[in-house]
Order: structure tokens, then sequence, then C-alpha cells
């Protein structure tokens, strides 16, 4: 990233400019992939539900028009299909990124917890089979996202809800990852 995205990042009144938060913060709002709110705050504390967290990682992989093309009836019962997050789940479900609780419900309400973001992301990154390998849920992609990186500075813990500093840290130490891509066994 130029220094000039850094310099341009309009400064939100909660987040402190020079923080790894607000590095984080300030990548991703240029990004348009995690944005402020229009009293100029970014609410760093707030949590982020299971339907925000599948739309982050979707704008994070620049399937933005996908997923607006994608909005209609989801594998989910308790998503309505012209939910606003419709599209955003469908693709991220079609991407393997999300598989809901098993039962036919995403929770799109529920809050995300920071193992569920951390799987999230490092399925986003291709990572899935080699976390099978290490645990599967969550120990592998824990495990994974440690040793990528990704976790770092991520000030999160399992079973707890995560915020949207936390979120934003995860989701800007992922751009640095390199994508895996399974080819063959």
């Amino acid at each position: 990233f130029s220094m000039s995205i850094i310099n341009t990042f309009a400064a939100y009144s909660d987040v402190e400019a020079g923080t790894v938060v607000g590095e984080a913060v300030g990548i991703l709002s240029n990004l348009k992939i995690l944005e402020g709110f229009e009293d100029g705050t970014f609410k760093p504390e707030e949590t982020v539900t299971r339907a925000q967290m599948a739309a982050i990682i979707c704008r994070t992989l620049g399937y933005e028009s996908q997923a607006q093309s994608s909005k209609g009836t989801t594998a989910f019962t308790d998503v309505a299909a012209d939910s606003w997050a419709s599209g955003y789940i469908n693709v991220a479900q079609a991407q393997g990124i999300i598989n809901g609780y098993g039962n036919g419900m995403f929770g799109p309400n529920d809050k995300v917890t920071y193992e569920q973001a951390v799987k999230m992301i490092v399925a986003a990154l291709g990572y899935d089979i080699v976390a099978a390998g290490k645990g599967g849920y969550p120990t592998g992609y824990l495990a994974i996202a440690s040793s990528e990186g990704i976790t770092k500075n991520a000030n999160g813990r399992v079973g707890d809800a995560a915020s949207r500093a936390t979120v934003a840290v995860l989701v800007y130490n992922s751009l640095e990852v390199r994508i895996m891509d399974q080819n063959s066994w």
C-alpha cells in the first residue's frame, strides 16, 4: 500500500491514528471493506454480526458485484430473500466460507465469535483442507491464523464476540497472506 492511502484516511473520532487498529481501520475504510458511521465514528468496540462478517469477507475478496447480483433466496431458513445480506451470504456459502449451524440456520444477527471470524477468513484464503488436517474447527483454523500472522495484534478471545476493532485487525492482517491455490493432491 502506498503511503498516500494511509495519509488520506478520514480519521474517526473514536479511533486513534498511529495505532494498529487505526492503521487497519484506515486501510479497510479506503478499500470500502469496513466503514464508519455517518456521525464520524467507527464504534470499534461494537460487535459484528455473522451477516456483517459475510459481507466483510465478500468485500475483501472483491465479490461486491457478485453479492449484489446474488441477492434472493438463500439455503438458510433464517435469512429472508430480501435481507440486505442475502447476496453476501449466498456468495460466501458458494465459496465454502460459511456453512451455517448445520440445521438450516445461519444466525445472521448473531454476534460473530472470534473463532468464527477467524474461520471465515482462513476459509476465504483457501486453507480449509490444511485446517482440517490440524484439527478442524476451531483449533485448526486458529493454528493457521496464528502461523500466517492473521491474529497478530488482534485482541480477541475464543468464545467472545468479535468487536469491529478485532475484525478490522484480522482482515487487515489477512491482506498480506497468500491465497492457497489447490491444484491437486
